[in-house]
């Protein structure tokens, strides 16, 4: 039987090595590895992998997203998987684009089991065959996040930054009352709990740190 050819794209060494070896552990065929997009399209093309894991923050340039957006265009049978810190996309910066239909969205702290991964890779190469019966934004965002739009996520960066109401208003070009507004509804939509104890923009910035896969601020 034929082995499950994957190219990994990913930046950082340890973190490609670990996944390289995960992989090779679960039998799959790790037909190459590189760190950044031009090279990743570049290897699709000669050695043509079944799927692909793609890291969503690949530093300078284009990101994982755009990586995938690009396979799935040259190469439409490939199977995609983003794997990120990231627990929504989208908080990797403004208007990102929906990643690929079928693509699996994989939070790096999962990779640590093994089975998670070749799971996802599998999982993606099937989504693929099935990508005409699929909704176009299904896995797309988390469900902590599926009711946030864009302009609360924008909110939630600038506060993680201990920006102040008028800072914010002047960065995203808005008034202050509609940032007051957007911190409403974001209390909200998050469920932070009301009370003269609970700062709700510590905990608005903490859920931040959380999704991002940043450390915790503390909140003295």
């Amino acid at each position: 039987m034929e082995r499950t050819r994957v190219m990994l794209v990913e930046d950082d060494d340890f973190t490609r090595s670990m996944i390289v070896s995960a992989l090779q552990l679960q039998g799959l065929d790790v037909v190459c590895e590189t760190s950044s997009a031009g090279p990743a399209l570049k290897l699709a093309e000669t050695l043509r992998p079944n799927a692909a894991v793609v890291d969503l923050d690949l530093g300078v340039g284009p990101n994982g997203i755009d990586v995938a957006i690009a396979l799935r265009r040259r190469h439409p049978g490939i199977g995609i998987v983003i794997l990120t810190s990231y627990e929504d996309p989208r908080l990797i910066g403004p208007k990102i684009p929906n990643p690929p239909i079928g693509a699996v969205y994989l939070i790096k702290r999962q990779v640590g089991e093994i089975e998670s991964l070749s799971k996802a890779i599998h999982k993606s190469i099937n989504n693929v065959a099935q990508i005409s019966k699929m909704d176009s934004t299904a896995g797309t965002f988390s469900a902590e996040l599926g009711e946030i739009t864009e302009s609360q996520l924008d909110t939630m960066r600038l506060l993680s930054k201990g920006l102040s109401n008028s800072e914010i208003a002047k960065l995203r070009g808005v008034t202050e009352k509609s940032v007051e507004q957007s911190i409403a509804r974001l209390v909200k939509n998050l469920n932070i709990p009301k009370g003269k104890a609970i700062n709700q923009r510590v905990q608005i910035s903490r859920l931040y740190f959380k999704l991002t896969g940043s450390r915790v601020q503390s909140e003295e």
